[in-house]
């Protein structure tokens, strides 16, 4: 679980889908290798070791720019978003993890894993298709950015401290935000 929003140096998410977070633990590594500034700590989460004890950083920033680029990374969250987190075959729709990476035509048939070739798939439909043809009930397509921030705003997103709110796009936070502080 991520509990870390990562920030470009111009103040933005690196990434939007799914919003660049990183666990605590790398926050705290990339804050030691001067990588990172801390922007926001937790108030109440405090690590410690027998020489040491520092709060977890709640937001950071990068120090070196990074490009932000408009596409969409290929990830099995990304799938399921892409698929509105519905089975490709029964469209009953799941929690991500209850659900699997199914490729239309099988890697055991020569089916590659892209966009293209696969769909987000429930275990119960996955494991009775196995390598098996099955039809899914959409064609499988290549999302493009702006469809996949459309989307992103029709699902939940978890804002673990306040300080999140200031950075993360509306876009991304709407009427499904849940609040864990």
């Amino acid at each position: 679980m991520s509990d870390t929003l990562l920030l470009n140096t111009s103040g933005q998410p690196i990434s939007s889908f799914p919003v660049s977070t990183i666990t605590w633990q790398r926050a705290v590594k990339l804050h030691f290798l001067d990588k990172v500034t801390v922007l926001e700590w937790y108030d109440d989460w405090k690590i410690s070791s027998p020489t040491f004890s520092m709060q977890v950083p709640a937001t950071v920033m990068v120090k070196d720019y990074h490009n932000i680029k408009h596409h969409v990374r290929f990830s099995r969250y990304n799938l399921a978003l892409r698929d509105e987190f519905k089975c490709g075959y029964c469209e009953i729709s799941h929690q991500i993890d209850e659900l699997t990476i199914d490729h239309v035509l099988p890697r055991c048939k020569g089916g590659r894993t892209t966009w293209e070739n696969t769909v987000i798939s429930c275990k119960t439909c996955n494991v009775a298709k196995g390598a098996k043809l099955w039809k899914p009930r959409r064609q499988p397509e290549k999302p493009d950015y702006y469809r996949m921030s459309a989307l992103r705003s029709r699902f939940p997103f978890t804002v673990k401290h306040h300080s999140w709110l200031d950075y993360v796009p509306n876009g991304v936070i709407n009427e499904n935000i849940s609040i864990r502080m």
